[in-house]
């Protein structure tokens, strides 16, 4: 299966015009906080900025192992580059109010954020769905982000930027079992839609990150759907693409 092209030219893996090393792509000076930073594509998000030249990372979590190794690679892979750890569930609007407070407080006023935490509930038909489990989407991508824009709003930056990692699977007709998910994140893609509205100052992307062989898929694989999968470093560096240096 294949998610429908709108462009003449698709792309699978990183290209030449979403370099990070590309000077109109600069994030140098600005601070940014990653959602779900510690793995999959949040680590390789988490790189793409240091190599655009950021030197202020926040990364956010919910396991410290991971979070803390990700903090090591990118300090060891980039000179000059601070990372900090926060941990918090999304969904857990105290924690996520705390974890926002102290990145600011430890590296300055947040200008981006990559909302790319996300939850893929058990791949169930509706009436074998267990109701708790389904509506844990509905709880870490809509709550989640929700508690993420208000946070964000408190601690921004002038002229901020607020990157949302949805999905195509939301967009297009329904798929096997995955009502749960679709659902969550074409409510997630609602809510950006309306911050935007209501934030005209606030740059907001909704964005597509591709299929990518994360745990998320590795859990959705349980459908015996085949699909064609896109580089890591694509949708990593595609959040920095699609933030032009004028935020």
């Amino acid at each position: 299966m294949a998610f429908p092209p709108y462009t003449k030219t698709f792309h699978r893996g990183s290209y030449a015009g979403i370099d990070p090393s590309r000077p109109e792509l600069s994030t140098s000076g600005k601070v940014v906080l990653i959602t779900g930073g510690g793995s999959g594509i949040g680590c390789r998000i988490a790189h793409a900025f240091a190599t655009s030249g950021c030197k202020k990372i926040a990364i956010l979590g919910r396991t410290v192992g991971s979070l803390e190794k990700t903090k090591k690679e990118i300090e060891g892979d980039h000179a000059g580059v601070t990372v900090h750890a926060e941990i918090a569930d999304i969904a857990d609007t105290e924690a996520v109010s705390k974890a926002f407070e102290g990145a600011s407080k430890a590296l300055g006023k947040i200008d981006i954020v990559i909302g790319n935490a996300g939850y893929l509930p058990d791949t169930k038909p509706i009436a074998q769905a267990d109701t708790e489990e389904w509506f844990r989407g509905m709880t870490i991508n809509v709550k989640g982000t929700l508690n993420l824009t208000k946070s964000f709003l408190q601690c921004a930056a002038e002229k901020p930027t607020f990157v949302h990692v949805s999905t195509g699977g939301c967009h297009i007709e329904p798929m096997p079992a995955n009502s749960g998910y679709a659902v969550s994140k074409m409510a997630a893609a609602r809510l950006m839609e309306y911050f935007a509205f209501e934030n005209p100052d606030v740059r907001v992307h909704n964005i597509h990150p591709g299929v990518v062989q994360t745990e998320m898929f590795q859990k959705s694989s349980e459908l015996g759907m085949e699909f064609e999968f896109d580089d890591s470093e694509l949708s990593s560096l595609f959040c920095i693409g699609v933030r032009p240096n004028l935020c």
